[in-house]
C-alpha cells in the first residue's frame, strides 16, 4: 500500500511541476523568441506582417533584398539611422566617376549602425578617390551575395569584395532562418548542398508565402535541405512532456530561464538595467557565435564553405574582376576568442588565402580601443564610424599590397 501512495505522490508531484513549467514556458515563449514549443512547427504568419515584408523586402531569388530608391530608419544604439539606397540597389557612398568597387555581402557590408557617409565603403571611396558600390544585406550568407553578385552587371567594376562574419559558415547551411534563429519565419533563402563535390542550388521557396494555404508543403521541402531542423530547432524545442525537453537541454533551459525571470521581476519593480534587460538575447547570441567557430571543425561545413567562395572568385575571373574576401569578426567573436585563448576561424581562412586575396580583420583588431572600433548593439556587436575607418584603411592597404 505504500509503494501505491508513493507511486501517486510522485506521479501527482510530476504532473504539478510539468503543468506549472508549461505556464512559465508558454508564458516567455510569447515575449522571447528564442524558447519554442510544439507551436513554432507552423508558426502564425500575420498577413499584415506578411504584405508588409513583400512589400519592402522580398526578393523571390534571394529572400530578401534592399530594394532600389528606398530609403529607410533603423533605431541604432545611439539613436536613428537612416539609410538611402540609390537606383541600382546600392546604398549611398562617396562618389567620384563610375564606380571602380562593388562590395556584398551582410550587415558588416552594409554597415549597420552608421550613416551612409560613415560606411567603410564611402571612406575607402575617399581614400582611394574612387566609387564604391555598397550591396550589403543584412543578415545574408554568403551564398545570398554570391547569388545577388552574379545577378549584377557591373561593367566599370574592377574589384570586387566580398565582405562577411565569420557566422556566415552556420548561415550558407540555413534553408529557413526560422530553424537556426527562431522566430524569423518570413526569412527563406536560397542555399547550396555539395553533390559530388559539387554546388548544388536550391532555390529560395519564399515564393509560396503569397498563398498562405500552401504554407505547410513549402515548409515540408524546407526541412528536407536545412541542417539546423534537426540538430538545433528539434532538439531544441520544448515539445511532448515539457520535463523531459527541460532536461535533454538542462543548462541552456536553466541558465535562459533564470534570466528572463529575472528580467520579468525587474520590469515588475520598473527598475530600469540594461544589463539586465538585454541579458538573454546576449546569452543566445554567444551560443550562436560558438556553434558557428565549432562548425569551422566540421569539414562538410567548411568545403561548402570554400567552394561557394571559390565560385565567388570564378565569377570575378569571368569578368575580368579582381576578387577579395573580407572577413569581419562581431564583437563577440572577439570577446569569446579573448576568454578561450584560441582563433577556431582564423586557419581555414589562412588555408584560403592560398586560393584567393584573404583580407581577416581579426589581425588588425587593436583589443585595447574595441569600445570605439565596435557598437556593442546587441546584434553581435557591429563597427563604429571609427571602426569603418579603420576598415577601409587595411583595404586601402592591401589593395596596394596584393594589387
Amino acid at each position: 500500500m505504500f509503494i501505491v501512495f508513493l507511486f501517486l505522490f510522485l506521479f501527482l508531484f510530476f504532473v504539478i511541476i510539468e503543468f506549472v513549467l508549461r505556464g512559465i514556458v508558454r508564458h516567455f515563449r510569447n515575449e522571447f523568441q528564442w524558447i519554442i514549443t510544439e507551436e513554432d512547427d507552423l508558426p502564425n504568419f500575420n498577413k499584415g506582417a506578411l504584405e508588409s515584408f513583400f512589400n519592402n523586402s522580398f526578393d523571390k531569388e534571394l529572400g530578401w533584398v534592399r530594394k532600389p530608391n528606398t530609403t529607410g530608419i533603423e533605431l541604432g544604439k545611439n539613436g536613428e539611422i537612416k539609410y538611402h539606397i540609390d537606383s541600382i540597389g546600392s546604398r549611398y557612398s562617396f562618389k567620384n566617376g563610375e564606380p571602380s568597387i562593388s562590395t556584398f555581402g551582410d550587415s558588416y557590408t552594409f554597415c549597420r549602425q552608421v550613416e551612409d557617409d560613415q560606411t567603410w565603403q564611402s571612406y575607402l571611396g575617399k581614400e582611394l578617390n574612387e566609387h564604391v558600390l555598397n550591396f550589403g544585406v543584412g543578415n545574408y550568407g554568403i551564398d545570398q551575395a554570391l547569388l545577388y553578385y552574379k545577378r549584377m552587371e557591373l561593367l566599370t567594376t574592377k574589384i570586387v569584395i566580398l565582405g562577411f562574419v565569420p557566422e556566415t559558415i552556420c548561415r550558407i547551411q540555413s534553408y529557413w532562418k526560422h530553424y537556426l534563429e527562431f522566430g524569423n519565419i518570413f526569412a527563406f533563402k536560397p542555399r547550396f548542398s555539395l553533390k559530388n563535390e559539387k554546388l548544388l542550388l536550391h532555390r529560395c521557396l519564399s515564393e509560396g508565402l503569397k498563398d498562405l494555404d500552401n504554407i505547410h508543403s513549402t515548409i515540408k521541402a524546407v526541412q528536407k535541405h536545412d541542417v539546423f531542423y534537426k540538430r538545433k530547432f528539434k532538439s531544441l524545442q520544448f515539445r511532448g512532456s515539457y520535463l523531459l525537453s527541460y532536461f535533454n537541454n538542462f543548462k541552456r533551459n536553466t541558465i535562459l530561464l533564470y534570466l528572463l525571470i529575472r528580467r520579468k521581476i525587474f520590469n515588475i519593480l520598473k527598475i530600469n538595467n540594461e544589463f539586465y534587460e538585454n541579458a538573454p538575447f546576449a546569452k543566445i547570441m554567444k551560443s550562436n557565435v560558438q556553434d558557428a567557430h565549432m562548425m569551422y571543425q566540421d569539414d562538410y561545413a567548411c568545403n561548402l564553405l570554400e567552394k561557394i567562395i571559390l565560385e565567388f572568385r570564378d565569377e570575378a575571373h569571368r569578368r575580368n574582376q579582381k576578387p577579395i574576401i573580407l572577413l569581419m569578426p562581431q564583437l563577440i567573436d572577439i570577446q569569446i576568442m579573448n576568454e578561450s585563448n584560441s582563433s577556431p576561424y582564423r586557419d581555414f581562412y589562412r588555408r584560403l588565402n592560398e586560393k584567393i586575396p584573404v583580407l581577416d580583420m581579426t589581425e588588425h583588431i587593436n583589443y585595447l580601443s574595441m569600445d570605439e572600433i565596435y557598437i556593442e548593439d546587441g546584434y553581435g556587436g557591429h563597427f563604429s564610424e571609427i571602426g569603418n575607418k579603420m576598415v577601409a584603411s587595411q583595404i586601402a592597404k592591401f589593395l596596394n599590397n596584393v594589387y
